[in-house]
């Protein structure tokens, strides 16, 4: 009887110290940053993109006399900024978001929307269909090299990443009552280090190859030559919790569309 006793009191024992140990716990503070941390990571990447208009005048060497070719096209450029890294900071009411790079994807150029127009002679010994297809061949390189020219020379582009990330924040902040007086978005400056090469334009003399109306490259003595412009700055808002707009700019800013959209 007294074994038994002594069972039951360390089975009782055991029970109350299981308990304590495994015991359901209440409910445990949730640290909304951690939650705003996690959205962005499990649900969002931002894409942006430019859309441009590329044209010039193409004067090919060929037998016979030398044709000239206005050639037109369209191109969309997009970027992507992936936030499986992302941290975030709150400090006294400063949510500071640290980011990876934007980073480039491959463009898209419709060939079906190519126009262009030829002028030739009965004196020039060239296939005008051939030498038209050889100048839209000439699209995607050209589109790669702009891709890589935006991206290293045009801020706002990088404004417009951290505008939409600012937006989102913002949005997951109110919804989880975290008060805010500022966001700024900590991105890495983009340095390019290898520039991809444009095909060889034989344009026409005193011409230039135009991107959106800014000349982009130059033909002399045999080689294409790289032309630099500044792309035009929107004027930007500063939003509630956004940093101060810069100084207004021309109203031929660039065009282009952002989204947010979930990993897959």
């Amino acid at each position: 009887m007294r074994y038994l006793i002594i069972a039951l009191l360390a089975l009782v024992l055991g029970g109350f110290i299981g308990h304590a140990i495994w015991g359901e716990k209440g409910a445990q503070p949730v640290d909304p940053l951690q939650v705003i941390v996690t959205q962005l990571k499990t649900h969002a990447v931002i894409a942006h993109e430019r859309q441009l208009a590329i044209w010039y005048r193409a004067c090919p060497t060929v037998f016979g006399k030398t044709p000239q070719i206005f050639i037109a096209w369209p191109a969309r450029l997009s970027y992507q900024l992936e936030l499986g890294d992302v941290r975030v900071t709150n400090s006294g009411g400063v949510i500071r978001v640290h980011t990876s790079a934007i980073h480039p994807d491959e463009p898209s150029v419709p060939t079906d929307f190519v126009d262009y127009l030829s002028t030739t002679s009965i004196f020039t010994f060239a296939n005008e269909q051939e030498l038209v297809n050889h100048e839209i061949g000439k699209a995607t390189p050209i589109a790669r090299y702009l891709t890589t020219y935006f991206l290293a020379r045009d801020p706002s582009l990088q404004a417009d990443f951290s505008g939409e990330l600012q937006s989102l924040v913002e949005h997951l902040a109110a919804a989880l009552g975290v008060p805010v007086t500022r966001i700024d978005v900590d991105m890495p400056k983009i340095e390019v280090t290898s520039w991809p090469k444009l095909p060889k334009l034989e344009l026409c003399a005193g011409s230039m190859a135009s991107v959106n109306g800014l000349p982009f490259a130059k033909f002399e003595e045999g080689y294409t030559v790289p032309v630099g412009f500044r792309p035009p700055q929107p004027a930007r808002p500063a939003g509630p919790h956004g940093a101060a707009p810069p100084a207004a700019a021309p109203a031929d800013m660039p065009k282009g569309i952002a989204s947010v959209f979930p990993t897959r």
